[in-house]
């Protein structure tokens, strides 16, 4: 019973729904949408392939990794900077001017001014700025030109070291593939330090070490907040908003910084009104080689060059670091000597031989310039080098570059071979016109057709005795002499010579004086100690004083030549700086008509060389000379250089005597002037029969060594 009911109730429950009849045909809607999908893929495959083969062929996904070192290894272009002795900066050398300063050394304010207006989330993004992209490729299909907007600073620093500035889109992809690459290998430091380094900042500078230098005459680490903002502004564009010559534009641009540093809020509102108060006082740019030293500078470029150096830094624009043999304080006497006489020079220049006016074409009267030369005898350190009365006048060095006849300064080398080929002071030679060679030298005075010792006629700085005794001597002997105590330009085979008429250089003289200087020890003369890299890895170095010294003369005829031109200052032609003999000696120079004129001198530590004349080799109409023109400069230095470097007295080596000897005869005499001897090579003892008379008619000589 329960059974068949059961069967009764499933024969009533409906079955399953019967699937309807299929017709076998697809309508075209459904084909249609299946054709679309199916082009809508192939398209997308295809257009990944594109893009993929257009990146692939922009090297977007095979970077060459080893580019990264570019930067990671960077090689700046730094300045090369010049030292003083005391290790004070005096000069630069530069192909572009670049300060680089060290991310450590980068003040807080300026690095948030930086990245507020240039890149608000550097320190947080991974290379690019996404929306900033985005915002870059909205204006791209509003307008046909591309704007290279939107880079963050990683992309600017990839754009000018990897890449370069071209504008288009495959450039800005290429760009932000190696940003990317390069935040996955540099530090956020690193890359920042980079950036601020190498960007360009108008007005000459590149990097923020170079603008604070340029427009502030500051150090990085010591601009104020506002001058940071400043400087942050310049990045964008340097020429547009150069404060040196648009600073109204730079006023505004700063104030821009100032703003977006307060909208990011790394600066308050009331921060930002007291920085925007802030005035900026810009400070002209004023080359540091054309403010010191200007022409030693000038010598330091061009020993560079001429430098055997092999190591690939020693260059101009490399960073290195030159430190030199300049005594900065000497420098400054040296500069104020010459200028102190600033104002004769001017009168003499009214005096001279006309010259034609390169510009005019018209006839003027030459200009009357000065020079000095400043060298340690000891180690042969320049310590001070004047090579005109205006540098931005003339650049052209009379110290190193000029070849001027020497006149009488040349005559030490004469009598300093006389001395070594046995003649004495006490020597006495009858003064009398000469003529040889149709050449006739004259005498400074109308001394002929009486005697004079040797000693007379040097201080005296006669001319025909100074040729007789050449002649005796011979010119090979003299040539030979003077290439050994340091004259390096050439020497003319004639006796006028021996008067100084072959040119010679400052550079020569310095040499010579300082051979007597130093008791007959050459040494050659130097500007530069020694090359280091920005490390203060030595790079180059000069060799020691042994090295570069050798023995020229014997201590003692050096010390008879230094009496001698000791006496050049209390008698002689130099008689109206007497008093300085104590210490010092010297010789004047005058060459014909007064166009070269020169006091050489030397005390026991300094060698110091002044000329006076014209660099068209004019003539001075004014009875010019080495003691009127030359001495008075050399005078105000030596006075002053005491305090600098104070002098001690000229040793005297074993084997030397001394004698007053009568200064015309030649015998010895009570009271009469004190010349010195080899203790080999003594005066004679006899007396003159003309003594009595000479006491009564020339007593000039009881002056003589009176120091």
């Amino acid at each position: 019973m329960e059974i068949e009911s059961k069967l009764k109730m499933k024969a009533v429950l409906p079955g399953p729904e019967e699937p309807p009849e299929r017709s076998g045909k697809i309508s075209w809607s459904m084909r249609f949408l299946r054709l679309s999908l199916l082009f809508s893929v192939l398209m997308l495959l295809a257009g990944t392939v594109t893009v993929y083969l257009w990146l692939n062929a922009l090297g977007v996904f095979n970077l060459d990794k080893s580019r990264i070192s570019i930067l990671e290894n960077y090689s700046y272009r730094d300045n090369s900077i010049v030292y003083d002795s005391d290790q004070k900066k005096i000069g630069e050398f530069f192909d572009r001017y670049h300060v680089f300063v060290p991310f450590e050394e980068l003040p807080d304010h300026f690095v948030r001014a930086l990245t507020a207006i240039e890149d608000a989330s550097f320190f947080d993004h991974h290379g690019i700025d996404y929306r900033a992209i985005l915002r870059v490729i909205v204006s791209r299909l509003k307008s046909d030109s591309f704007n290279q907007g939107g880079s963050t600073i990683t992309q600017q620093l990839v754009r000018n070291t990897i890449l370069n500035n071209e504008r288009s889109i495959e450039r800005k992809i290429q760009e932000i593939a190696w940003a990317l690459e390069v935040e996955h290998h540099l530090s956020k430091e690193k890359i920042l330090e980079l950036y601020v380094n190498i960007m360009f900042l108008g007005n000459g500078s590149y990097g923020v070490g170079a603008a604070a230098h340029r427009y502030f005459g500051k150090e990085m680490r010591d601009i104020s907040a506002a001058e940071s903002a400043l400087i942050a502004g310049l990045f964008q564009s340097p020429s547009r908003y150069n404060p040196a010559k648009y600073p109204e534009r730079a006023k505004k641009r700063q104030l821009m910084v100032i703003d977006a540093m307060r909208k990011h809020g790394t600066i308050t509102d009331s921060e930002s009104k007291t920085i925007a108060a802030q005035k900026l006082v810009y400070q002209p740019y004023k080359f540091l080689n054309t403010e010191k030293a200007s022409w030693f500078v000038d010598h330091v470029a061009d020993l560079m060059k001429k430098l055997k150096l092999t190591t690939p830094q020693l260059k101009k624009s490399t960073g290195l670091r030159i430190y030199t043999t300049l005594n900065s304080r000497l420098q400054s006497l040296a500069e104020r000597s010459v200028g102190w006489y600033d104002k004769p020079l001017n009168e003499l220049s009214k005096r001279t031989g006309k010259i034609k006016d390169p510009e005019s074409g018209l006839l003027k009267n030459a200009t009357v310039e000065a020079s000095m030369l400043v060298t340690d005898p000891k180690n042969g350190d320049i310590l001070a080098m004047v090579g005109g009365r205006n540098y931005r006048k003339s650049q052209f060095n009379r110290t190193t570059s000029a070849l001027r006849s020497p006149g009488s300064a040349f005559k030490p080398v004469v009598y300093t071979e006389a001395l070594f080929r046995g003649f004495k002071w006490s020597d006495m030679i009858y003064v009398s016109p000469i003529n040889i060679e149709n050449y006739r030298p004259k005498n400074q005075s109308d001394d002929y057709l009486t005697e004079t010792t040797m000693m007379r006629a040097f201080y005296r700085s006669m001319n025909s005795p100074t040729i007789e005794i050449a002649t005796k001597i011979g010119l090979p002997a003299i040539i030979d002499r003077a290439q050994k105590l340091g004259i390096k330009s050439p020497i003319k085979q004639e006796f006028g010579s021996a008067l100084g008429s072959s040119d010679v250089t400052m550079l020569d003289l310095a040499r010579l004086y300082g051979a007597y200087a130093s008791q007959g020890m050459l040494t050659e003369l130097s500007a530069i100690t020694k090359i280091t890299n920005a490390d203060g890895d030595i790079l180059w170095e000069r060799s020691t004083v042994e090295n570069r010294t050798q023995r020229v003369l014997n201590a003692q005829i050096a010390y008879l030549m230094t009496q001698g031109m000791r006496a050049v200052l209390t008698s002689g032609t130099a008689a109206k700086s007497s008093d300085l003999a104590v210490h010092a000696a010297g010789k004047t120079g005058t060459s014909n008509d007064s166009s070269d004129n020169w006091f050489c001198g030397y005390t026991s530590n300094l060698v110091s060389i002044v000329w006076v004349g014209t660099d068209e080799h004019a003539p001075i109409y004014a009875n010019a000379s080495g003691s009127s023109v030359a001495l008075p400069i050399w005078d105000q230095f030596v006075r002053n250089s005491f305090t600098i470097r104070p002098p001690t007295q000229f040793e005297r080596p074993d084997g030397i005597t001394e004698a007053t000897i009568h200064p015309r005869y030649g015998h010895r005499i009570d009271g009469g002037a004190r010349m010195y001897f080899l203790e080999s090579n003594q005066p004679i003892e006899t007396s003159s029969a003309l003594e009595s008379i000479e006491q009564n008619s020339d007593r000039t000589y009881r002056n003589v060594f009176r120091h």
